[in-house]
């Protein structure tokens, strides 16, 4: 199949001429041969360009790699959710008790 029908059906094509789909994660199958090229020697714009990925990505996957032995992608999306203690959630309910149309950054 080529490149751009196969970007039809499954997402976009790359400057390199390579697939993706934004926001998700590459196949494992590609994180360990990046892996693989980079032990072997070759540059990361090498690798890129052999394996018609961004060079950003290799890098960010040889960062993570070489910081965690892992190839495996993080959690997609979404910031850690905050912790709120018991303490300040009784704070805010006096606050808004106090001044109903107080403003969330007039509490912060």
């Amino acid at each position: 199949m080529e490149p751009e029908n196969q970007a039809q059906q499954y997402g976009e094509v790359n400057q390199l001429g390579g697939v993706f789909v934004n926001g998700r994660p590459l196949p494992n199958s590609t994180r360990m041969r990046i892996v693989e090229l980079a032990r072997l020697g070759i540059r990361p714009c090498d690798i890129s360009r052999q394996l018609r990925v961004s060079h950003g990505c290799v890098s960010k996957i040889l960062a993570r790699y070489h910081e965690t032995g892992s190839i495996l992608p993080g959690a997609i999306g979404g910031s850690k959710p905050r912790v709120t203690t018991p303490k300040v959630v009784t704070y805010i309910r006096e606050l808004k008790q106090k001044d109903p149309g107080i403003f969330a950054w007039e509490i912060r």
